[in-house]
């Protein structure tokens, strides 16, 4: 090759990060599940199409920060452009990424290419096609670090401290997963500076203020500080009915039983997050940030939940920026250093989509659940986020279509969250909905417009009281 093509080679390099960033970020877009989503992807886009800007209690699956972001981005873009904030989001991500990852040694390049590995990472990716809260959540938490890491002289550590008690009251504000992160970086805090780490509360109190109405809803309930935080953290209290999630948390003994859950979340750790987690760091910024990423994997591993994957996202990022690192310094003597790098980027999707179309192909099997939900395949929704999924809205336009407006629809709470998001968007109009566990007057619909059950998961005691007639998709429902 000619020294000019060489040289013009070596010069399109320090681009290939950048332009797989950019790559990713638009993959993003291409995989958006759209304004129809399943279970409470569903019910975050019917909360922001409600017009109600604050939350009125801090129950354990609120997100003030959030649904007033969301709500706002509804009222001014409408129900399509809000199901593709998270892939937007995905641009200030990668900013903070590649400044974190450059705060705490990286090069420029490394610290691209984490941003890389971060955005195609399983659940980083799979949360920005969807309608939820946590890439929101992951931008403040890193913030902190971020801040913690550059900030400069003039700023002065009594500021450095608001600004992070500020970004640690917006990061709870949207998950109560910010305690569990940032604790790493509050106990060096308070080795630092002691005392003076009560600074940080002004900014706390000003960052959480979205989340004021709510608190002061419930202390009129009336709950005391105490039961109001435990509520949203665990959703147990003796006031107010919830979903209590407090049994669910550090649940290391059912680990293995719940062993398709933790192998997804173990699939964010395709690449060099994998490096990042097994080689511990030699640098104090760098073990500040393993800390945090381990705390998180752990917390997320024992969460007793069916999507423990997307309490991770933090610690992806973090694991992100560890193993690009890590593995420059592994790969020091190797010639190809560079092409590896870059293609260890790609693993996770390369990895992910080479099972898939194994099992798609039918040459291996993968667990699924036992009544799949019509038109979505769980494998290609849970495991394979590349691809575009948009099982729910087939599963309403069929509804659309076969159902007559007046009737009566029972569901589950995953179908249930497509159909009301459904509603929101401006299909299924003038059906109504109605919850298995809380279905009531089914009698005055069978001698009308009829009622229709989509599927018999979790909604048996209905099922048995009526004659089920195949539809598509699930039954209709008759008298015995």
């Amino acid at each position: 090759m000619s020294p000019d093509k060489n040289q013009r080679a070596s010069s399109l390099l320090p681009l290939i990060p950048l332009l797989l960033v950019c790559a990713a970020i638009a993959a993003s877009f291409i995989a958006s599940s759209g304004p129809i989503q399943w279970r409470d992807n569903g019910l975050l886009l019917v909360d922001a199409s409600q017009g109600q800007y604050f939350s009125q209690s801090l129950g354990p699956v609120e997100h003030p920060l959030y649904r007033f972001v969301t709500t706002l981005f509804f009222q001014l873009f409408g129900p399509q452009t809000l199901s593709l904030l998270n892939s937007m989001l995905l641009l200030p991500l990668a900013w903070i990424i590649y400044q974190l990852a450059t705060s705490a040694g990286a090069t420029s390049r490394q610290a691209m290419l984490a941003a890389v590995v971060s955005v195609l990472s399983h659940a980083v990716f799979w949360v920005s096609t969807k309608a939820d809260v946590y890439v929101l959540h992951t931008l403040p938490v890193l913030l902190a670090y971020w801040v913690q890491f550059s900030a400069g002289p003039r700023l002065g550590d009594s500021r450095k401290l608001l600004v992070i008690g500020l970004l640690t009251g917006l990061g709870a504000a949207a998950h109560q997963l910010t305690f569990v992160v940032l604790l790493p970086l509050y106990i060096q805090l308070l080795y630092r500076h002691k005392l003076r780490t009560l600074m940080t509360l002004p900014g706390f109190i000003a960052g959480i203020a979205v989340a004021l109405p709510a608190i002061v809803h419930d202390l009129q309930a009336p709950m005391s500080m105490l039961e109001i935080g435990r509520r949203y953290f665990t959703g147990s209290s003796a006031i107010v009915g919830d979903v209590n999630r407090e049994g669910s948390l550090l649940r290391f003994n059912i680990m293995w039983y719940e062993k398709k859950s933790v192998g997804l979340l173990l699939l964010s750790l395709l690449g060099p997050q994998l490096v990042g987690l097994l080689v511990f760091p030699r640098g104090k910024r760098l073990r500040l940030l393993w800390s945090a990423a381990l705390l998180n994997l752990v917390f997320a591993a024992s969460y007793n939940v069916t999507d423990r994957f997307v309490f991770f996202l933090p610690g992806v990022a973090l694991f992100s920026i560890l193993g690009v690192i890590q593995l420059h310094a592994l790969l020091a003597r190797c010639r190809m250093r560079t092409a590896l790098l870059n293609l260890s980027a790609l693993t996770s999707p390369i990895v992910i989509l080479f099972v898939y179309f194994l099992y798609s192909s039918g040459l291996i099997r993968l667990p699924t659940h036992i009544e799949a939900l019509p038109f979505r395949d769980d494998i290609h929704y849970f495991m394979a986020p590349y691809l575009p999924d948009r099982s729910a809205e087939r599963f309403v336009r069929v509804y659309e279509a076969s159902v007559p407006e007046g009737a009566l629809l029972i569901a589950d709470p995953e179908p249930m969250g497509a159909m009301r998001s459904a509603q929101s968007f401006g299909l299924l109009r003038g059906r109504k909905l109605a919850i298995c566990s809380e279905a009531a007057q089914i009698h005055s619909y069978l001698d009308a417009r009829g009622a229709y059950l989509t599927r018999l998961s979790y909604c048996a005691m209905v099922a048995e009281q009526y004659r089920l007639e195949s539809w598509t998709p699930g039954y209709a429902l008759h008298m015995k």
